[in-house]
Formats: structure tokens, sequence, C-alpha cells
């Protein structure tokens, strides 16, 4: 699975020591002053002019291709970058910052194939520590974008054991796991690297992989993971009360069955934006799962009003207005509601309902009519009683015991 993670970029700075294997003769220093100066185009006249003499500097080329990186020529600085891996190729031991250098502007350069080659062909356990991280990263990209997030995951979790505390492994990891559809294994890894960077973006992809985990999970990893969403987005609500965050926390909290926690944070959300039709159905939803019939209908005829464009909205508020309307019993308002959103079938269903609802209420009304002349039989028997006329009374009575009996056989 490809999630929105995918396209997370990983912004990597290569802070090398320029120069680590140099010519020796006076124009490279004159290169290099000109470059440390950031005079970009004087200082690549000055390493072409040594390229020109003496073409076999693996250091020459390298420093020709930051030169034209800087320049913006990608192409240029590739094509100087690969010269300076294969010269640097035959020395004893060969520059890990050249090939390293060359995957980093192949990815930039969204050549990723080629930096999957170029990286692969270098081992994070012989590298020196400096640059580990930053070829893990540079790795891991690559890797990522060639299908390959297996890999991914294998090289950043060996350097996670070494720098557990960089925010920007466990952003990667997360996008590898993310990748090959490990939903739980990504929302521990964006989590973690949203504890050590409180990068709002990150946090938001944690979310979303725990939300991914809880939707496919069982009922009690449900609960989990759209408990972990939420918590999540509440510590982002707390650097960040925004909107956004608010009703990310309340979609969390609902996710997870907890309905007040969910609509005490749109309430919030709705307070900052108070003609927004999703909040309001979000809020209708709440009341709807607490119950409380009649506030649901009135969030959910704001939703309505305020959604009135919006097609799909409108028909899950005439859904889940039928909803509400049923469990208010109001059958003849359900199905009505149910056809305004198109939902036939539930429409249809309604018809038995009002049918026989209608056949109870003149059930009742019988029932209500046969107590009435049992009362009235025992209101006379007692007069005639009064009055001494024992046998009159004896003989009402005998009626109001056959009603009684006719009563409870129909009515219960």
């Amino acid at each position: 699975m490809k999630s929105t993670a995918h396209r997370l970029s990983i912004v990597i700075a290569l802070v090398f020591a320029i120069g680590a294997v140099t010519p020796v003769f006076a124009d490279y220093a004159a290169g290099m002053a000109a470059y440390k100066a950031k005079d970009y185009a004087t200082a690549a006249a000055e390493f072409e002019a040594l390229i020109e003499a003496q073409p076999d500097q693996p250091a020459t080329h390298y420093m020709l291709g930051l030169c034209r990186r800087a320049q913006r020529d990608v192409s240029g600085a590739v094509a100087s970058f690969r010269k300076a891996v294969e010269l640097d190729s035959a020395a004893e031991s060969p520059n890990p910052m050249y090939p390293i250098t060359l995957g980093q502007t192949l990815v930039q350069a969204k050549q990723y194939n080629e930096a999957y080659t170029t990286l692969k062909g270098l081992s994070l356990a012989s590298l020196p520590a400096n640059y580990k991280t930053t070829y893990a990263l540079l790795f891991a990209n690559a890797a990522n974008e060639t299908d390959r997030s297996g890999e991914a995951v294998n090289v950043l979790n060996a350097q996670i054991r070494a720098d557990s505390s960089n925010a920007a492994l466990y952003q990667a990891l997360g996008v590898a796991q993310d990748n090959l559809g490990y939903d739980k294994d990504a929302y521990t890894a964006f989590r973690r690297a949203y504890d050590l960077n409180k990068d709002e973006k990150i946090g938001r992809y944690a979310v979303h992989s725990a939300t991914e985990a809880a939707k496919r999970g069982s009922p009690s990893e449900k609960t989990r993971y759209y408990t972990e969403a939420a918590k999540t987005a509440e510590a982002m609500a707390a650097a960040n009360g925004s909107f956004e965050n608010n009703l990310l926390v309340g979609e969390s909290w609902m996710g997870a069955k907890q309905y007040s926690k969910a609509l005490t944070s749109f309430n919030k959300a709705a307070g900052q934006k108070s003609q927004n039709a999703i909040v309001r159905f979000y809020i209708g939803q709440c009341y709807s799962k607490l119950e409380q019939y009649d506030n649901a209908l009135s969030a959910l005829q704001q939703a309505l009003k305020l959604g009135s464009n919006n097609a799909d909205l409108r028909k899950k508020i005439y859904n889940q207005m039928g909803y509400v309307y049923e469990a208010k019993r109001d059958f003849g308002k359900a199905k009505q509601a149910y056809l305004d959103g198109g939902f036939s079938s539930k429409a249809n269903a309604m018809n038995a309902k009002i049918e026989a609802q209608a056949g109870n209420l003149e059930h009742e009304k019988q029932c209500r009519e046969f107590k009435l002349k049992i009362d009235a039989l025992s209101l006379q028997a007692e007069e005639f009683e009064k009055l001494g006329d024992m046998e009159s009374a004896k003989q009402i009575r005998e009626q109001a015991v056959v009603l009684q009996r006719e009563y409870t056989k129909t009515c219960g």
C-alpha cells in the first residue's frame, strides 16, 4: 500500500569535509575559495580548467559537480559525480562521499533506480560513523521509490539502533512500513518521529497510520488504534489548537466510540468555523450515538443548510436523519429522509413499520375503550350496592369479570 505518506519528502543535508582527497596545485585552491564564497560560476570555471589539464582527479570532478548542483544544473552535477565515482573506484580505499553524493543528486533528479544501484554498492556497516545516517536516509528514499521498501526497513532499523534519537530515521521508517502496508509499524515509527520533532505533518501521518490499523484490525485493535490516533491528535491540538487539529481529535475519538469526547472536540471546531457543514454533521452523529435525538436533528438540519452544495454530504446527512427519526419511531419522517437521500430500500422498509405502527395505535385504542367499559361497569355495580340492589350489582360485576377476561386475552 502506498498512502499519502509515500511521497513524504526527506530532506538530507550532506555536510562533508570538502577536499578530503585534493589534487595539489594552486588553481584548485582558487576554485575552493570561489566555491566557499558562493561564486559558483567562477569556481566551476576554475575546476573545468583543472580537469582539462588533469582529467583523472576525482576530487576535481566532485567539486565541479557541487558547483553545477549549486547552479541548479542537476544533470551536469550528476555527470560530474558519476565521473568522480568512476575515477575513485580504482583507489585502494574509495571515498564513500562520492557515491553518497551521487546518490543524493540522483534522488533529487528523481532517477531512483540509478540512485538505488549506486547506494546499494555501499555497505552501511563499513561507512564512517558520520556518513551512516545520511546514507541510510538516502538509500531508504531510493528503495521506497523503487518498490524495495523491505530493504529500506532493514537499513533504517540497523541505523536506528545506533542513532535512536534521529526523527528523520523514524520518519523514513514510517514511510517504508506504510508502503509495505504495515500500518501498526508505520504508526509506531511516525509517532516516535513526532515525539522527537513535534512536526505536525508527521503527527498527521501517525494519525493516518493508526486509523488504517484500526480499520483493518480486530474489535479490540480498533479501539486501541483509534485511541492511539486520538491521543496523537490531542498532542497536536495541545500544541496548536487549530480547527483541523480539533476536527482530527474528534474524528479519532468517534472511531474509538468515545462519543462524548468526540463531541467536545467537534464543538471546539464548530466554535472556530461555525459555518462548516462537516463538523455539524459529525456533531449530529455523536448526539445520535448518545441517544440525544433532538440535539442530533438540530445539528443535522444545520449541516444540511450549510452543506447544500455538497451532494455527497447531503446524502450522508439524510441517511443519518433517517436513522434518528427511525430511532424516535417517527417512521413517516424517517421514510421521507431516506427518500431525500436516495435510499429507496430503507424508505420502503419504513412502510411496514408505518403500517405496524398504525395497527398498534388502533389496537391500543380498542384496549383503552375496553378498559373504560370495565371501569364503567365497576362504578355502576358500586352504585347499585349503595342503593342496596345487590342482585343488580352482582349481575353487573359478572359482566365486568367476563369483559376483564376478554381484555386480558386481547390486550395482555
